[in-house]
């Protein structure tokens, strides 16, 4: 197993959002499920004693409870989404064992496991919608920890969801789940401190062994063959960050307009993963290197071309192959490059939609002349993008 990365953070001091932060963590975490592979991630919380905040220094509460607003709004709309209300509130119960566990108010409880389960409403869906992967159906495995003054949370994805293998992990526990869905079957536990970080694989392992008793095979992470290599890992890679850098800049400069290039992004991306995997199953494969850096910077994936000309061919071969990316809440393809926005690294971790609306309003508008303008999450804008024209209130 490689080692897990984890993003870690100092206390924050809650006064200004940071933006820049936020936009390239939201991309790397993106990117990383949309990857078709094996993905673990790691990121830290801090409480000071009524909330919990991220790297970005954005409140928990706030983002979960724009979640639920948005969740209602989808339903309204479109009542076969629904299901998306009931898991947003049942993660809003989630959030608030998190802050009641860093505030020692669970008793000795000090780690929280959560089996974030494919929603039973899409088992027998063929399209892509909301994020929601209906051809890999991964399930997310939380487990958060309390850590001295820090709450964790480390997620695994698991592909398949099949039931008996997810009911393992409970057995391993010692608990035997009810029927229905498992989101909001929570599992505390008091765990010794050097226990936790092994929990992770301990469970994984169990849901694994399940496959290969039900299948045969060997499994990792609900996937056959298996492989252990990170998307997350491979998207934080030196080499990878000139593609992060481009897309942030672009976001910083035209917030709205970069959601146009969030199809070219993600099959970037893809291509430079195809291509890491082919390369790795020869001559890489045979020295016992799976190094992503290496690989990636020796391996040459953009030698002899410029950032642009390698985004136009793999934007061209993914519009030719009827690509749809999803993740973190929203799934996107060539037709609605811009219909995609995710906040922040809770995304990842398996949480469910938490963008187009916050305590401002929708996030998308139009100025008087009739452009699309896209702000940011609870954030206000003074002009029109495009025109220039004031949009204040």
């Amino acid at each position: 197993m490689p080692e897990t990365l984890a993003v870690q953070l100092a206390p924050p001091e809650h006064d200004q959002l940071n933006h820049e932060l936020r936009i390239r963590t939201d991309t790397e975490t993106w990117l990383a499920e949309t990857l078709n592979g094996n993905m673990r991630t790691s990121f830290e919380f801090y409480s000071d004693g009524e909330d919990l905040y991220g790297a970005d220094e954005g409140s928990l509460t706030e983002i979960f409870d724009d979640s639920i607003t948005e969740a209602r709004l989808i339903a309204q709309e479109n009542p076969s989404m629904l299901f998306e209300l009931r898991r947003r509130l049942i993660e809003r119960e989630e959030l608030e064992e998190m802050k009641a566990m860093a505030n020692g108010e669970l008793g000795d409880t000090n780690t929280i496991i959560v089996i974030s389960d494919f929603p039973p409403e899409l088992r027998d869906s063929h399209q892509d919608i909301g994020g929601y992967n209906t051809s890999r159906k991964q399930t997310m495995l939380r487990i958060i920890t309390k850590e001295n003054d820090v709450i964790r949370v480390t997620t695994q994805s698991l592909d398949g969801s099949d039931r008996e293998a997810l009911e393992a992990i409970y057995r391993t526990l010692g608990e035997q789940p009810e029927t229905g869905e498992l989101l909001p079957q929570r599992v505390h536990r008091s765990l010794e401190c050097e226990w936790q970080p092994r929990l992770i694989d301990n469970l994984t392992k169990a849901h694994d062994t399940s496959l290969s008793e039900q299948f045969g095979g060997e499994w990792h992470a609900g996937r056959r063959p298996a492989d252990t290599r990170n998307t997350y890992d491979f998207v934080r890679v030196q080499k990878q960050q000139e593609l992060i850098d481009w897309f942030t800049a672009e976001k910083l400069a035209d917030y709205d307009g970069a959601e146009k290039l969030r199809f070219k992004l993600a099959a970037t991306a893809e291509a430079r993963f195809n291509r890491y995997l082919n390369g790795l199953d020869k001559a890489t494969a045979e020295t016992g290197d799976i190094s992503y850096e290496k690989f990636v910077t020796v391996g040459g994936i953009v030698q002899g071309q410029s950032l642009q000309m390698e985004i136009g061919r793999a934007e061209r071969q993914a519009v030719k192959l009827g690509r749809t990316y999803s993740g973190c809440g929203s799934s996107v393809s060539a037709a609605q490059g811009e219909d995609l926005s995710t906040p922040d690294s809770l995304n990842i971790s398996g949480y469910g939609n938490k963008g187009g609306r916050d305590r401002f309003g929708s996030l998308k508008f139009k100025c008087q002349n009739g452009h699309e303008n896209t702000r940011p999450r609870n954030q206000l804008i003074d002009k029109c993008g495009k025109c220039g024209i004031s949009v204040k209130c």
